[in-house]
């Protein structure tokens, strides 16, 4: 995402949070790649000109380090699986891109339970409240589904999608009215798939294409 920004000639900055890295333990059939890549992100910041800045935590305290530092940004893009805050949000624009179409998706393993409900895959941009997966909708695509597709071509897709709405946030920013606001009383999932389909989730995504392509 840093290189698709400084490519757009943007002014970027990384703020880097404390993280604890812990063996990764891969489910079958997962929907967006490894993220934890080996580089060094400081060294790489220096050298693309890029601001780097350590934050102490997701506490107010971290919350202050943010809202304090000199040119603060314009607008801030998640790039982590976290629930950010409350003290993080008030007074920023921070905006996220979800595997999934809100409002109708919302919560954990939402491009599955998109796949096990028969319902249209997508992704969705959206500036972040304190609720989850809500806020402002400034975008939503459905990500097309191939015949020829397997599991692992469709999620490669739909992440490249989401790299991209990000990319271009931009030109979406007009969409961010009080109308598109995310109803809270929308369901949420807050579990994932069972493990027994997940194990079996080819068969499952092939009976979905099969639907989704006559």
């Amino acid at each position: 995402m840093i290189q698709k920004f400084l490519a757009k000639s943007y002014k970027v900055s990384l703020f880097a949070f404390p993280f604890q890295h812990r063996p990764h333990q891969a489910r079958a059939f997962e929907e967006r790649p490894y993220q934890i890549i080996p580089l060094d992100i400081e060294s790489f910041c220096q050298k693309a000109g890029v601001n780097y800045i350590e934050v102490p935590g997701w506490d107010e305290a971290g919350a202050s380090v943010v809202n304090s530092v000199a040119q603060k940004p314009d607008y801030f893009i998640t790039v982590i699986a976290k629930i950010i805050p409350q003290h993080f949000i008030d007074g920023n624009t921070i905006i996220n891109a979800h595997p999934g179409l809100l409002p109708e998706n919302r919560g954990v393993d939402a491009f599955k339970w998109s796949i096990v409900n028969q319902a249209p895959v997508g992704i969705s941009l959206h500036v972040i409240n304190r609720h989850i997966d809500a806020g402002r909708v400034l975008k939503r695509l459905e990500v097309p589904v191939i015949a020829s597709d397997s599991y692992d071509d469709l999620c490669a897709r739909a992440y490249d999608m989401e790299c991209d709405l990000l990319a271009n946030f931009v030109q979406y920013l007009d969409n961010n009215q009080a109308c598109n606001e995310v109803d809270i009383n929308s369901p949420l999932s807050r579990k994932s798939i069972p493990e027994e389909q997940n194990q079996k989730f080819d068969s499952v995504f092939q009976e979905y294409k099969k639907r989704v392509c006559l």
